[in-house]
């Protein structure tokens, strides 16, 4: 990695609100358990309410007898590619594109902690803390029903990070799990968004498995607690030129503004993302 940003004179951005992290290699991974199902979610997703457009991750949910994991099948997708490439002795790697969401979490199921890596845009490293998993207080609407992917749902909201979920969850499919820290309802939950319409998941694919549910050691993993992470993030939308100019040894990024120009002056570019996080700590 310090071999291939030594020979780049500048990186080169594609835009503030869509900086993804550099791949990674799958090389250093330990299996957990075995996943029985795996669910795939369409995420839906803004950094702030007011934002117009939605950005969009492929989320895959894997459901073992011990354990859930939760990750971005694009930031997989390119890390696989990466880690085929380093086999065949590549120097260079294949970086992500797209609005992948840079979570990954993995908890053990019927406990209240879990655990956590943040993977903070190119190669600034990625945030890698424990968390608390909640207990979350469902209330039941009566009068609420859907069809998602030929399974009939029931409706559930509840209170969580300072929003409010709606839920709709399939009891033909009794896993007490869904996607994120969501979960406790007697069924899986195949859609869920927040009151603010920020976040959006919904199912679109579900199946039995039998394959391992891995935990990988990633390059630049910056141990630390939940509050730590959250200030981090949030210092990266405040300040993101700054960020990426300090966390890249001060080397020249390249940012493409909203008006599709290309600038590296901290003066014009020096902007704040506008960023309101899923969980208030």
């Amino acid at each position: 990695m310090k071999q291939l940003l030594t020979s780049l004179a500048f990186l080169t951005v594609l835009a503030a609100h869509a900086q993804v992290p550099f791949s990674q290699s799958l090389r250093k991974g330990t299996i957990l358990d075995t996943a029985r199902y795996q669910v795939t979610y369409r995420l839906r997703y803004k950094h702030h309410p007011t934002e117009k457009d939605y950005m969009e991750d492929t989320r895959i949910v894997q459901i073992g007898r011990n354990f859930v994991k939760d990750y971005s099948e694009i930031l997989f997708h390119f890390d696989s590619i990466r880690t085929d490439e380093e086999r065949h002795g590549a120097s260079n790697y294949s970086n992500a594109s797209g609005n992948p969401w840079p979570v990954e979490i993995i908890y053990r199921l019927h406990q209240k902690e879990a655990d956590i890596k943040y993977r903070l845009p190119i190669a600034t490293g990625t945030l890698h803390y424990s968390d608390t998993v909640p207990r979350l207080a469902w209330n039941f609407v009566s009068s609420g029903s859907d069809t998602i992917m030929e399974h009939e749902c029931l409706q559930a909201t509840a209170d969580f990070g300072g929003r409010t979920y709606t839920a709709w969850f399939a009891t033909g499919l009794p896993l007490p799990c869904g996607p994120y820290k969501f979960g406790g309802l007697p069924g899986l939950i195949l859609k869920i968004s927040d009151n603010e319409q920020q976040f959006l998941w919904e199912a679109v694919g579900f199946e039995r498995v039998g394959s391992p549910i891995m935990t990988y050691a990633y390059d630049n993993e910056k141990p630390c607690s939940a509050s730590e992470a959250a200030k981090t993030i949030e210092r990266y939308f405040r300040s993101p030129y700054s960020f990426l100019t300090a966390g890249m040894g001060g080397a020249r990024i390249m940012i493409k503004g909203a008006d599709g120009k290309f600038r590296s002056s901290p003066k014009t570019e020096e902007t704040a993302i506008p960023y309101k996080p899923l969980e208030r700590k």
